[in-house]
């Protein structure tokens, strides 16, 4: 596999880091108990490693009144023969922005940040933004925006925002590609080497459209990280950790992944032609976990299947994990609730699905860095209404369902999501065998 096939590769699988919403599929089986959803889980993951779809997975769901299940099935490295373990660490890419906008939800209680504040009080490079309106040739034509970006747009990827994925639908894309701001491989005369510098240089491009305006999954939650470090005065990493990530006991969640635990890293597959996967070299990949890492507020972090499972089971429990509150039921709430106007006419966020999944999406809405079930009847009849839910570029997922008080984390490793119907097959799994 040569080295411009990889950085597509990566390049699809951003794309599908706003996959990673929910697909629903029409019908599941009989519910049942508890032992027959383990029984399920077990003869599903041994398919998917068994037919070359992934080289492993664990799953990890905990419900109240039930034993917590967790199941492990296949390698974090199957060329050497490394079995997954409990211990596995994992590129959850995507699944960074709900642990951002909880992160910003703290500075919002300390009356830091207002939802609904513009974000030109805290970065000056967003004072005056332009939107793109079209090209003349090939000069963009702009004009000024009519209304400041906010917190609130950035956390629901409202702001005009886009990014270098989203190139062949949005034309403002093209723009990112011109000058190098390329997720994951930023051109080295950009000089990135901070999230400050990361804004600077995004803000130099037009807005996809008025803020508020439209949905288009974007960087948006990249500069709420610059917003978090701007509004606390401590570098996003610094203040994520001692905010949310030791509290809640994510011993193994990292945006810079300590040498000592590299070697629990899971290697990064991607999706052949044949369906199978195949091994992606490490220099395919960007090189989050190395020494100099930006604490990108939207795909930057490592983390384990349990430490996923204590960020889903604090929403569960409305801010509060093993007795330690971490955020206001009040700010779960707004996380979990769908934000979007109605102005924006029904199901915005059913064409990203497409785009990344290869299937439609109905029934969504959005909320503060996740999406919101909104309508489980248009969703197929899976799922509650309020399901708060997020993927990774690789595979990853989760949801947390607020009516039966569940959540389920995925963990994998392979390039796009979306390739197989991984989550959706999932989600048809739980919802037909919980009793």
């Amino acid at each position: 596999m040569t080295e411009t096939m990889g950085r597509r590769a990566f390049g699809v699988a951003l794309a599908g880091s706003c996959i990673s919403a929910m697909l629903p599929a029409p019908g599941f089986a009989a519910a049942g108990d508890g032992k027959t959803l383990s029984a399920a889980l077990d003869a599903w993951l041994a398919k998917i490693v068994d037919n070359g779809w992934v080289s492993g997975a664990a799953v990890r769901i905990v419900r109240p009144g039930a034993a917590t299940l967790t199941r492990l099935h296949g390698f974090s490295d199957r060329e050497s023969r490394t079995p997954l373990s409990e211990a596995t660490i994992y590129r959850v890419y995507s699944m960074t922005k709900p642990i951002t906008a909880a992160c910003m939800m703290t500075l919002v209680e300390d009356g830091k940040v207002r939802l609904d504040q513009p974000i030109r009080e805290f970065l000056p490079e967003w004072s005056e933004p332009q939107v793109l309106v079209r090209f003349d040739g090939d000069k963009p034509v702009t004009e000024p925006a009519k209304r400041p970006i906010t917190v609130r747009h950035l956390l629901t990827h409202t702001s005009g925002l886009s990014e270098s994925f989203n190139k062949g639908f949005d034309p403002s894309a093209e723009l990112y590609h011109r000058i190098g701001l390329v997720a994951g491989q930023f051109r080295p005369s950009l000089g990135i080497t901070s999230l400050k510098r990361y804004s600077e240089v995004l803000a130099t491009i037009p807005l996809a459209f008025q803020p508020g305006e439209k949905w288009l999954y974007s960087s948006g939650l990249e500069i709420a990280g610059r917003i978090i470090e701007a509004a606390s005065g401590q570098d996003y990493a610094t203040y994520l950790g001692v905010r949310l990530l030791k509290p809640l006991k994510m011993v193994d969640t990292h945006f810079a992944l300590p040498a000592s635990k590299r070697s629990r890293l899971a290697t990064m597959y991607v999706g052949g032609p044949d369906g199978k996967t195949m091994r992606l070299n490490p220099p395919m990949i960007p090189a989050w976990g190395e020494d100099n890492v930006i604490p990108m507020g939207g795909s930057g972090l490592f983390s384990t299947l349990g430490d996923y499972t204590r960020f889903a089971q604090m929403l569960i429990g409305h801010g509060v994990l093993g007795g330690t509150r971490v955020l206001s039921a009040r700010s779960v709430q707004a996380m979990m609730s769908n934000q979007l106007p109605a102005a924006l006419g029904d199901m915005p966020l059913s064409a990203a699905a497409r785009f990344g999944l290869g299937g439609e999406v109905k029934g969504l809405g959005f909320g503060l860095g996740g999406s919101v079930l909104v309508d489980p009847a248009a969703a197929g009849g899976i799922g509650h209404r309020g399901e708060y839910a997020w993927g990774g570029a690789a595979s990853t997922t989760f949801w947390v369902d607020p009516v039966t008080r569940t959540s389920v984390v995925l963990m994998t490793q392979k390039l796009p999501s979306g390739i197989h119907p991984l989550r959706d097959e999932l989600r048809r799994l739980v919802y037909g065998n919980l009793p």
